[in-house]
């Protein structure tokens, strides 16, 4: 048996598969914790809870809710406010608020800004069946 010189030894290795460099876990703002709809009247009910997940605190953290129908084309949006003081990181706030129907959409995704209308990122985002 020979022995392999440089050039076959280099051409073999680059020939391996490359190990891509892990990337660090994506940081969120904010966490939904747990969320629940009941469609009746005329309204949509909701309640839950989401975790400041991020480094900063929120002021005036406010939720987006985006709903679809059964597409998914987006029919409407709706804010509600959370909180208008300063949400610290660690923290849970639970809420639970009424917003109008929206036809034809069976769907919802949660997204988040503060009041400035910076938009946060959100793990748990949904989308989310509305019952």
């Amino acid at each position: 048996m020979g022995t392999l010189d440089r050039r076959t030894f280099l051409g073999a290795l680059a020939a391996l598969p490359q190990k891509k460099p892990s990337r660090p876990p994506r940081r969120f703002d904010v966490e939904v914790v747990k969320i629940a709809s009941t469609r009746q009247e005329g309204r949509i009910s909701y309640e839950g809870s989401v975790k400041i997940t991020g480094v900063k605190p929120i002021q005036g953290l406010t939720l987006q809710l985006e709903f679809f129908e059964s597409r998914g084309v987006l029919l409407s949006q709706q804010k509600i406010q959370i909180d208008e003081a300063s949400v610290a990181p660690g923290e849970e706030k639970e809420f639970h608020f009424q917003g109008l129907d929206v036809p034809r959409a069976v769907r919802f995704k949660v997204l988040a800004c503060d009041r400035t209308g910076r938009d946060l990122s959100v793990a748990g985002e949904g989308p989310y069946p509305l019952d």
